[in-house]
C-alpha cells in the first residue's frame, strides 16, 4: 500500500511538474518572440528578484514549518505573528534597497533610452510582488506546517495554470513589457489562489489576530532569517557576475545558450525539491536521532533515483529532440552543455537530501558557512575552467562544485549524526 508521504510527494510532483512545464513555455515564448539574448535579461532579472524576495521572505517559511509542526505546535499565533513581523521589515528592507540600488540594476538589466517606459511597470511590479510574496508565503507556510497537503497541491497547479495563460498573453501582446511583467505574475497569482482557500478558513485569521498583535517577536526564527540572507546573495549574485563574465568571454549568443540549458537544470531541481519538501522537510523536523534521520535521507535519496534520475536520462538521450523544441535549433550548438548541466543536477539533488538536515535543525553556522565557501568555490571554478575551456567551463564548474559539496554533506553529517553506526 502506497504511503501517504509518498501519495501527496507524487501529487506535488505532478503539480510542480505542471508548473515547470509552464515556466518552460514561457520560456519558448520568450526565444520565438524576443530572441535568445531575451533569455539573459530575463535570467538577471529574475536574480535580482530573487534576492529581493529572499529578503522580504526573511527565511520564516522553513522556521513556521519547523515550528508549527515541531516544538511551538501549541503556540501557532506566536510563530505567525513572529513570521508577518519579520517578513514585513525584511520588504521595506528589500524594496528600500531596490530604490538605493535603482541606477545599478537598470545597468545590469540594460534599460536603454527606448526602454523608459519600462521602468514604472518594473518598479510598481516588484513593489506590488513582494508584498504579495510576503503574504502568500505566510499563508502557505500555514498550510504546510498544518500539514494540509492537499490544499498546497491544489495552489500550485491552479497558480501554474494561470501563471501560464496570463504570461504568454502578456509576452505575445506587449513583448517587453509583457517579459517584464511575467517575472512578477506568479507571486500575484499565487496570493490570490492562497486567499480562496484562507477566506473559507477562519482559523488562520484567528490564530493570526485572535490575540494581542505583538509586533517585533523575533526570536523563534532569527535563525532562519540568517540563513535565507546569506542564501538570498551567494548564488543569485554570482549567476548574475557568471553571466557577465560569459559575454565578456564568450558572447552575447552564447552566454544566451548557456542562460537556457542552466533555467533547464533550475527547472528539472526545483521540480525536484519542491516536491519532495512538502513531506520530507516536517519529517526531518520530528526525527530526533541519527538512524531516524538517516532513513528519511533514505527515502529522499530513494524517490531520486527512481523518480528524477530516469527523467534526466531521458532528457540527456533525447536532448537533440527536446532542446529545440523548449528553445530553439540554434540551441544545439552548446549541446554539449546538458551532459554537465544535468549531472550537476542530480548531484545537486542529492546533496540537498542532506543538507535540508541544516533547515530541520537549525544548524545555522553550518549552514551559513557551506553556502558562502560553496559559493566561493563555484566563482573560483567558473572563472578558471571558463578560461580553459570557454562556455562549457560555467557547466563543469556547476557540476564540480556539486560534486564536493555532496562529498562534504556525506562526511559531515554522517560523522556529526553517526548516520552509519549501529545504535
Amino acid at each position: 500500500m502506497i504511503s501517504k508521504g509518498t501519495f501527496y510527494t507524487v501529487l506535488n510532483g505532478i503539480a510542480q511538474f505542471v508548473k515547470a512545464i509552464s515556466s518552460l513555455v514561457i520560456n519558448k515564448m520568450i526565444v520565438v518572440f524576443l530572441g535568445s539574448p531575451a533569455l539573459l535579461f530575463v535570467g538577471n532579472l529574475k536574480s535580482v528578484f530573487t534576492i529581493l524576495q529572499q529578503i522580504s521572505g526573511a527565511g520564516v517559511y522553513e522556521g513556521a514549518v519547523k515550528y508549527l509542526s515541531g516544538e511551538y505546535k501549541d503556540r501557532q499565533t506566536f510563530i505567525l505573528q513572529a513570521c508577518l513581523s519579520l517578513m514585513l521589515v525584511g520588504f521595506f528592507i528589500s524594496t528600500a534597497l531596490y530604490f538605493i540600488l535603482y541606477d545599478q540594476i537598470l545597468n545590469l538589466l540594460q534599460l536603454g533610452e527606448n526602454d523608459r517606459n519600462l521602468i514604472p511597470w518594473l518598479t510598481g511590479g516588484i513593489v506590488l510582488s513582494l508584498l504579495c510574496f510576503v503574504f502568500h508565503t505566510l499563508m502557505q507556510s500555514f498550510f504546510h506546517g498544518l500539514k494540509s497537503y492537499k490544499i498546497i497541491v491544489q495552489s500550485t497547479l491552479i497558480s501554474a495554470l494561470l501563471t501560464l495563460g496570463v504570461s504568454t498573453a502578456l509576452i505575445y501582446y506587449t513583448n517587453k513589457l509583457g517579459l517584464v511583467l511575467s517575472v512578477f505574475v506568479p507571486s500575484v497569482i499565487m496570493l490570490l489562489t492562497y486567499w480562496f482557500h484562507i477566506r473559507k478558513s477562519w482559523h488562520f485569521g484567528q490564530m493570526l489576530f485572535g490575540k494581542p498583535f505583538r509586533l517585533f517577536v523575533f526570536k523563534p526564527v532569527l535563525s532562519f532569517t540568517l540563513m535565507s540572507a546569506v542564501a538570498a546573495m551567494v548564488f543569485p549574485s554570482l549567476l548574475i557576475v557568471i553571466r557577465s563574465l560569459l559575454v565578456e568571454h564568450s558572447g552575447v549568443e552564447l552566454a544566451s545558450y548557456w542562460e537556457g540549458y542552466s533555467r533547464l537544470s533550475l527547472f528539472i531541481s526545483g521540480l525536484a525539491i519542491s516536491s519532495i519538501s512538502l513531506y520530507y522537510l516536517p519529517k526531518l523536523v520530528e526525527a530526533n536521532t541519527g538512524q531516524e534521520m538517516l532513513k528519511v535521507v533514505f527515502w529522499g535519496v530513494k524517490f531520486l533515483f527512481v523518480v528524477a534520475f530516469p527523467a534526466m536520462l531521458l532528457i540527456f538521450w533525447f536532448g537533440n529532440d527536446v532542446i529545440p523544441l523548449l528553445y530553439a535549433s540554434s540551441f544545439l550548438e552548446t549541446i554539449f552543455l546538458l551532459k554537465w548541466e544535468l549531472l550537476g543536477t542530480f548531484l545537486k539533488l542529492l546533496s540537498f537530501t542532506f543538507s535540508f538536515i541544516m533547515i530541520a535543525k537549525k544548524l545555522t553556522t553550518v549552514f551559513v558557512l557551506s553556502e558562502l565557501i560553496s559559493g566561493l568555490v563555484f566563482f573560483g571554478l567558473s572563472v578558471f575552467l571558463v578560461e580553459l575551456y570557454g562556455v562549457v567551463g560555467a557547466s563543469m564548474a556547476f557540476a564540480g562544485t556539486y560534486f564536493l559539496y555532496l562529498l562534504w554533506v556525506v562526511i559531515y553529517f554522517g560523522k556529526h549524526f553517526r548516520f552509519f553506526e549501529k545504535e
